[in-house]
C-alpha cells in the first residue's frame, strides 16, 4: 500500500513539473514584439506597420461598408473610424507591443503614437467600441454621446452577422501550448 501511494506521489509530482515546464517554455517562447514605425490605416481597428497586419486589441470599428444614422442623416462611420484611425496614425512613429495573434494571422496588439494609446483614444471618441477593453473609456464617449453613440447604429458584430460577414472573435490570442492542453481537456 505504500508502496503505490508513493508512486502516485512520485507521478502526480512528474505532471506538475511537466506542465510547469510547459508553462515555462510558452511564457518564454511567447511571440511578443514590440514594433516602431510609420503606420497606416486599413480600417478603424486595423493598421499595417513595418509589413505587419495588425488588429487593435480591445476594440471593434464599423465595417468600411456601415451605414450609421446620425440626426436623420447617412453617415459612413466605418469609413469615418478609418479615417480617424489614420488621422491619429499620422502623429507620428507608431509604437505596437503584439500579445499574439488572431485566427485571421494579424497581430493583436496595443498600439500608441505620441498622441497616446490608439485604442483608448478611438473608443473614448466614439468611433470604436469596447471589445475586450477600453470599458471605461466607452462609458465615457457614451455618456457624452460622442460618435457613435450620439448616432443611430448597429454593433458592429451585429453588423456583419446581418450582413454574411465573417465574424470577429473576442481579442484572445490563440491559445499556445497549455492553452491548448487546457482546451483540450474541457479546462478553459
Amino acid at each position: 500500500m505504500g508502496f503505490s501511494r508513493r508512486a502516485r506521489d512520485v507521478g502526480m509530482a512528474v505532471a506538475i513539473l511537466a506542465l510547469t515546464a510547459l508553462v515555462v517554455a510558452r511564457v518564454g517562447g511567447e511571440s511578443t514584439e514590440t514594433v516602431t514605425g510609420t503606420a497606416r490605416a486599413a480600417d478603424g481597428d486595423t493598421l499595417t506597420l513595418e509589413g505587419h497586419r495588425i488588429r487593435l486589441v480591445g476594440i471593434d470599428t464599423p465595417e468600411m461598408m456601415q451605414v450609421c444614422k446620425r440626426d436623420g442623416l447617412e453617415w459612413r462611420c466605418g469609413v469615418g473610424a478609418r479615417s480617424r484611425l489614420a488621422e491619429l496614425l499620422r502623429a507620428g512613429p507608431v509604437t505596437c507591443r503584439t500579445q499574439g495573434k488572431d485566427k485571421y494571422d494579424r497581430w493583436l496588439a496595443r498600439c500608441e503614437t505620441a498622441a497616446g494609446d490608439l485604442g483608448e483614444r478611438m473608443v473614448r471618441e466614439g468611433l470604436a467600441v469596447a471589445y475586450g477593453g477600453y470599458e471605461d473609456e466607452e462609458q465615457f464617449a457614451k455618456a457624452e454621446r460622442k460618435g457613435l453613440w450620439g448616432a443611430e447604429f448597429d454593433m458592429p458584430q451585429q453588423w456583419r452577422r446581418i450582413n454574411g460577414r465573417p465574424q470577429e472573435v473576442a481579442h484572445e490570442a490563440e491559445p499556445g501550448i497549455v492553452g491548448g492542453i487546457l482546451e483540450t481537456l474541457g479546462l478553459n
